[in-house]
């Protein structure tokens, strides 16, 4: 039975030249409190925030485990294509578009974990929900050399709060390495 982490999608074959393409730069958290704002956040060493379109390499700590990880969309609020499923009272739902390839020598087991950081420091899980009026959730059970899973993950959120980043953390590793972060 494969491991559910987000939902349902299929896993396909990435394109040759996405196997194939250059790293990208590594996204350490860098929380800047604008959303979408562009540059380098100096409180974190200078290193690059990733954004909506941006990948990031992810590397695990087994030899082998390498994604390319990218944040294609986010939409706030998310909403069901099933009219009664909805968010309970003072909560709402954010959904970020995810894309997963296995660049990396070896299949790549269960996927990670991931979570969205609010203006006032608290991270959110990843909640189970049925398809989107945007998409299909994502499946993750595992993926050979060059495979893609794609689809939406969810989180839910009070009303109130502001999500201003995204993070993926590897299964596999220690806390702050194999990570990616984009702001939103």
């Amino acid at each position: 039975m494969p491991l559910l982490l987000f939902g349902a999608t299929a896993c396909q074959g990435a394109p040759e030249q996405a196997a194939l393409a250059p790293a990208a730069a590594p996204a350490v958290p860098g929380d800047d409190g604008a959303p979408g704002a562009a540059g380098e956040d100096p409180g974190r060493d200078g290193v690059k925030v990733a954004r909506v379109g941006e990948s990031v390499r992810v590397h695990g700590a087994q030899v082998g485990r390498h994604l390319q990880a990218e944040l294609r969309a986010y939409v706030d609020p998310a909403v069901s294509v099933e009219k009664d499923f909805a968010p309970p009272a003072g909560k709402r739902w954010v959904a970020a578009s995810m894309s997963f390839v296995n660049v990396g020598g070896s299949a790549y087991g269960s996927l990670g974990h991931m979570w969205a950081h609010d203006s006032a420091g608290q991270r959110h899980p990843v909640v189970p929900t049925g398809e989107l009026t945007t998409g299909k959730p994502l499946v993750f059970d595992s993926l050979a050399v060059g495979e893609r899973a794609e689809g939406w993950v969810v989180f839910e959120i009070p009303e109130n709060v502001r999500v201003v980043r995204l993070q993926y953390q590897d299964a596999n590793v220690q806390a702050n390495t194999g990570e990616g972060f984009w702001a939103v």
